[in-house]
This record gives structure tokens, sequence and C-alpha cells, in this order.
């Protein structure tokens, strides 16, 4: 017989794979190396302007890395942080720092998280990108405060039209 916990994530895991008729393909959108590279050229614009040395990630509509950078000075510990945040965003489609209140052990995201090998991280900082009402991505930042990763992110958000 099953245990609940192991009921618990093949349903949560069932939600979050279950093919969407709005994917990417669908649509004819996905995010390229160029579009990832533009989000990570607007998002360190925005850094470099608040004074501010990140980690910027990019990831595609499933949660997988198209691009990151690290700025000169940027805390080296922001790269796996910024990575779990975006993979979070492209997974549930939503902002990273909305997943605090849901992860109690035994919830549905907690159970989510530990089969991905722990690699989701919660906390501001990763933001969905979608156009025309499609998810194409995600893109995180790490290596400021949460406030302002999620700021800078969502200006790399805005490169893609």
């Amino acid at each position: 017989m099953m245990s609940r916990a192991l009921i618990r994530t093949a349903m949560a895991m069932a939600a979050v794979l279950a093919p969407s008729p709005a994917s990417p393909q669908a649509a004819g959108r996905r995010l390229t190396l160029a579009d990832a590279r533009a989000i990570i050229a607007s998002a360190q614009t925005s850094a470099t302007a608040q004074n501010l040395q990140v980690t910027v990630v990019v990831v595609d509509y499933r949660g997988d890395l198209i691009a990151l950078e690290r700025q000169p000075g940027a805390n080296p510990a922001s790269v796996d942080g910024a990575i779990g945040q975006a993979m979070l965003a492209a997974i549930f489609l939503r902002p990273s720092g909305t997943f605090r209140e849901t992860t109690n052990p035994g919830s549905p995201i907690t159970a989510v998280n530990e089969s991905t090998g722990g690699r989701l991280r919660f906390g501001a900082g990763g933001v969905p990108i979608v156009r025309g009402g499609v998810l194409i991505g995600a893109v995180a930042v790490g290596g400021a405060t949460p406030q302002q990763d999620e700021t800078v992110a969502n200006d790399g958000a805005a490169a893609i039209p």
C-alpha cells in the first residue's frame, strides 16, 4: 500500500507535470539564448544603476537553465539560490517569494521540492515570464535584498516584448 506522503508527492507531481494547453510550443514562442542574454543585460543594467552586484539566471518554461551570469563582486553563494528561485517561478508560474506560507513539512510544494532533490528555493527574487498568456520561462536574481532581487528580476523580464 502506498504511503500518504508518496500519494501526495505523486499528486503534486502530476499537477505540475501535466501538459498545458497553452504550452510554448503551441503558441510558437520559446525563450532563446539571445532572449536570455537580453534579459540578463537588462537586469544587470538595473542592478548597476542601484550599485548592486548580482547573479542573474534565466530558465525556460520547464525550469531548465538557459543562461546564468554572476557580476564581479556578486556573492558566489547567490548562484544556487537564483537557479532554485528561477526553477520555482517557472514550474509554478508564480513569483518565488509567494511560496513562504506553503512550505510546511508534508505540503505538496515541499513534496515537489523533495522530488527535485531540494533544488527549489523559496524567497523573493524569481519571476515567471509570461507573454501572450503563455509561460515562456523565468528569471531570478540573487545577491541583494529579496526586494531588490525581485525588482531587478522584473526589470530583466521586461526586456522581452
